[in-house]
């Protein structure tokens, strides 16, 4: 059945692009520590985020984001679940990354990537050495399919891992989300995501207040299957990410992401969010 086949890509794509998104808080203060300047470079903060992820409009599952972003390092982690056809199906996976910050910019040192679920498990270990894969361990190992796309040692450079690439979209004081491109590497896949922007939309419940609407591009490079189901998602212009744009505190608040799949239209959308600035000891939370 081409939705058991296709969930876990898909499902990890629909997760990376709402990390993406909720990265954007990294570099932002929370609303709370407006009130003081804001000092130069990266201040530590912490991230706590909770969404809920459906196809078309029935609960499939959950998506935690935490972060640790210090002055010099960063830690990031998720942890998606979801269950399908009446819990036929399940899969859950774990991903954690690590590494520095140097003039402002994410350099991943670690990468782990750990999913189980009623088809198969499996993980993904990368070390890095500057900007490229230095180690690499997938398992389990499998015999590469006949539409298989090779990868090269050229692909593994100049990449970041999907977790550190949400630092990376949203580093800047861009009045926008949209117009970002990221060259990313799961462990298996090289690909790019680009942001564009697509339009304004009104806040529902929030008078006067807009939405930026970004439309997502997904390239795959090499490490995919060229089949039907790869083509489809790399040719759809339907991929979004809400932002909802808090300008006092230069904040990009994700509301949601949708994404055109086999199985009709998935969505993750954001249910609450608790933003920590070590520094000030200050609080802010989302619901």
């Amino acid at each position: 059945m081409m939705y058991q086949v296709s969930s876990r890509r898909v499902f990890a794509c629909v997760a990376g692009l709402a990390v993406t998104a909720l990265g954007a808080f990294l570099f932002t203060p929370s609303p709370l520590a407006t009130a003081a300047p804001t000092p130069p470079g990266i201040s530590p903060v912490r991230v706590d985020a909770s969404y809920r992820i459906t196809l078309n409009g029935f609960n499939l599952g959950n998506f935690q984001f935490k972060s640790d972003v210090g002055r010099n390092r960063y830690t990031l982690d998720t942890d998606v679940e979801i269950s399908a056809l009446l819990g036929v199906f399940k899969w859950k996976g774990v991903t954690r990354t690590s590494g520095s910050l140097r003039a402002s910019s994410p350099k991943p040192a670690d990468f782990r990537f750990d999913y189980e679920s009623t088809v198969r498990n499996g993980s993904v270990a990368m070390g890095f050495a500057e900007d490229r894969i230095e180690r690499l361990t997938v398992l389990p190992t499998t015999a590469e399919p006949a539409d298989w796309v090779p990868l090269s040692a050229s692909h593994l450079k100049g990449v970041v891992d999907p977790l550190s690439a949400i630092l990376a979209i949203t580093h800047g004081d861009a009045s926008t989300p949209c117009g970002r491109k990221l060259a990313i590497f799961d462990g298996k896949q090289r690909f790019d995501i680009a942001l564009r922007f697509a339009r304004k939309e009104p806040v529902a419940g929030i008078p006067d207040e807009t939405a930026i609407v970004c439309r997502v591009k997904y390239t795959p490079i090499a490490g995919y299957r060229a089949n039907a189901e790869t083509q489809q998602l790399a040719e759809t212009n339907d991929i979004e990410i809400v932002f909802r744009m808090v300008p006092a505190a230069k904040l990009m608040l994700p509301q949601s992401v949708t994404l055109p799949t086999p199985a009709g239209s998935a969505r993750i959308d954001l249910e609450k969010v608790n933003v920590e600035i070590s520094d000030r000891g200050q609080l802010a939370s989302v619901d």
